[in-house]
């Protein structure tokens, strides 16, 4: 024992080397793995510079503390960034993009919904995260043995210039990444799949992670959360904007007023993807879209994780909800004249919304009166048994649908995952049947693929239970003759845990916006059933209402057009990027983009932080309508 201290104590020069190298293996770890992310190279210079030298910061930083000091330091940087390594994987896996702290606004709701099922890492991920903790664990062993022989300056001398070597590096990484003055401006020459620009914008996580680094990122993220540096458009900058926009929506149509007077029921279905949307697992909604305008090139592009948040907002506001700067309780309080419940209010209609979860979540009760709603009833106002079957949200079929004129918002709930047994009570009534057509399906995967593709399915069958029974009592009430039925999804089916088999139920490559179509249909007595082929998304929802209903709000206050209008016709990807059927730009990933592409690109990007700054500035409370 006392030979294995002494050599202990003879190593113990390595701890704070083990400790930097650790540090470097965290941040390997996450861009190897995700090395197709983004168009950055895993061995481009500037991560590395930024992560060499952090470590090295952090190393310093850690040596000047007393011994005791650095043991608790070692282990705190260390669980700390393991985890967060995780978390970033682990949302990546699902989502698709990497953790922002901005994502702690919706953290508390979206645990609410968490499943192990979700933490699907690959095996060199987990051992390369492995390898980094047992580095941090070897350093702080050897930093409790004292070193010998060596002058007390050495350590504090080494630590702080490995500080300031570090500090420095950083510091002219980061001012070498930042754009030019006019690289920041919506003229021709911004070019968005500049490094510098997504860099010097910091608003996507993927491309940002893989130009930082994890250290740069998260200290910059951070700042960026909390609004440090950041600039938020101003009142004025807004009227200008806005000026601008009237000379670039469409103006009244053949379809101005169609539906004036009507009743409208939006409905927003819960994670019901196209390859849901089938005769065999919703002959209800399928039955119902028939006879309905379809909207075939229907996108919901997330700019939000949390996705039924992010589609609600948009669809109810035309406004795209902010991804920074902006806590959820803003919405509670923020000034929203121009929401469809405000609007139709003002026309002398009932507006309520459904929703079978608690008013706490997301703060829906507070945001949904602040829109102007009159109330939102949860699972306990529906006289709901349990909040999980859609067909129990018909026993509130009354408030939803009430005599007079009334706009009624109604969110499902079954669809949403995870698909296991934990959620049995959603697909037990329907298991035989969903098991059935699975069998018929042709999909091919692993036993628990398939067992999650069975239970999606029998979801799937539950949400189609209550469109066909809300259709069934508005025709037997006579009151489907004079209601609008809006059909569309919150979000892709992004609760199948293997993104590669969700992408082969989707018929997509990775990377293809076409994971973000989802349906979507309009259904009247007084339009006639047609596909639409127009390429549109979420934003265009609210100013399409607008027109129909003849509301009475100038439209280009929304970020979105009217779907029948003359302009538009391409729909807004997150970042600056586009697709309009023809072409798509997403910035970073499109090779040698054309002059056209990146001049739309500009004024993609304009138009949603324009929307965003408008949330965040707070710009209705400002304005005089």
């Amino acid at each position: 024992m006392k030979d294995l201290w002494a050599k202990a104590k003879k190593l113990s020069f390595l701890s704070l080397p083990l400790c930097f190298c650790s540090l470097v293996c965290f941040d390997a770890t996450l861009r190897l793995i995700y090395r197709f992310v983004g168009d950055t190279r895993f061995l481009a210079w500037q991560p590395w510079v930024f992560t060499l030298c952090w470590s090295l910061a952090l190393t310093g930083l850690v040596s000047l503390l007393p011994r005791l000091g650095r043991r608790v330091a070692m282990g705190v940087l260390g669980a700390f960034f393991a985890l967060l390594t995780l978390v970033h994987g682990a949302l990546y896996n699902i989502f698709g993009h990497f953790f922002t702290f901005s994502d702690l606004n919706f953290a508390g709701d979206g645990a609410k919904f968490f499943s192990w099922s979700y933490l699907n890492f690959r095996t060199l991920f987990l051992l390369l995260l492995g390898l980094g903790l047992v580095l941090m664990a070897l350093a702080i062993a050897l930093a409790a043995k004292p070193q010998q022989g060596a002058p007390r300056w050495r350590r504090p001398v080494l630590a702080l210039a490995a500080l300031l070597v570090g500090a420095a590096g950083i510091a002219a990484t980061h001012f070498s990444l930042l754009p030019e003055e006019k690289g920041m401006t919506w003229e021709d020459n911004y070019d968005p799949s500049d490094v510098r620009a997504a860099y010097g914008q910091f608003s996507d996580p993927n491309r940002c992670m893989m130009i930082t680094g994890l250290y740069q990122y998260t200290f910059r993220d951070l700042g960026v959360a909390l609004g440090i540096g950041s600039e938020v458009a101003t009142v004025s900058d807004l009227d200008s904007y806005y000026e601008q926009r009237a000379q670039e929506i469409s103006g009244e149509n053949e379809l101005t007023g169609a539906l004036e007077g009507k009743n409208l029921i939006m409905v927003m279905l819960e994670s019901m993807d196209t390859w849901l949307a089938t005769p065999e697992i919703m002959p209800n909604l399928c039955a119902l879209r028939d006879q309905s305008v379809d909207f075939v090139n229907f996108y919901t592009p997330l700019f939000l994780s949390a996705g039924t948040f992010n589609t609600e907002i948009t669809s109810q506001t035309g406004l795209l909800p902010a991804n920074t700067g902006m806590p959820t309780a803003a919405y509670s309080t923020n000034s929203f004249p121009l929401s469809l419940a405000h609007l139709f209010r003002e026309e002398g209609y009932t507006a309520n919304s459904f929703h079978a979860a608690s008013p706490g979540i997301y703060s829906r009760g507070s945001i949904h009166q602040n829109l102007g709603f009159e109330a939102y009833h949860s699972y306990v106002d529906m006289g709901m048994d349990d909040y999980m079957l859609d067909s129990q949200m018909l026993r509130a079929y009354d408030q939803m649908a009430p005599d007079g004129s009334f706009f009624s918002y109604v969110i499902t709930y079954s669809g949403h995952g995870p698909y296991n047994e934990s959620l049995s009570n959603i697909s037990d009534p329907h298991l035989q049947a969903a098991q059935e057509v699975a069998a018929a399906s042709g999909a091919t995967g692993s036993p628990e693929n398939l067992e999650e593709y069975t239970l999606a399915i029998a979801h799937a069958m539950e949400t189609d239970a209550f469109l066909g029974g809300l259709v069934e009592q508005l025709e037997a009430d006579g009151k489907l003759e004079d209601t609008v039925l809006l059909v569309y999804t919150d979000h892709y089916g992004k609760y199948i845990t293997d993104t590669e088999f969700l992408l082969q139920l989707k018929g997509v490559s990775s990377g293809d916006p076409d994971l973000y179509r989802t349906p979507c249909f309009l259904y009247s007595a007084d339009l006639p059933a047609q596909k639409v082929e127009k390429y549109v998304s979420t934003v265009d929802l609210v100013p399409t209402l607008v027109n129909l209903f003849d509301l009475p709000a100038d439209r280009r206050y929304y970020t979105g057009d009217d779907i029948f209008g003359d302009k538009g016709g391409y729909v807004l990807l997150p970042h600056g990027g586009w697709l309009d059927g023809e072409e798509c730009y997403s910035p970073g990933y499109t090779a040698d983009p054309t002059q056209e592409a990146l001049d739309r690109s500009a004024q993609c990007l304009e138009r949603i932080t324009m929307s965003m700054d408008t949330l965040r500035r707070d710009y209705f409370r400002h304005w005089t309508y």
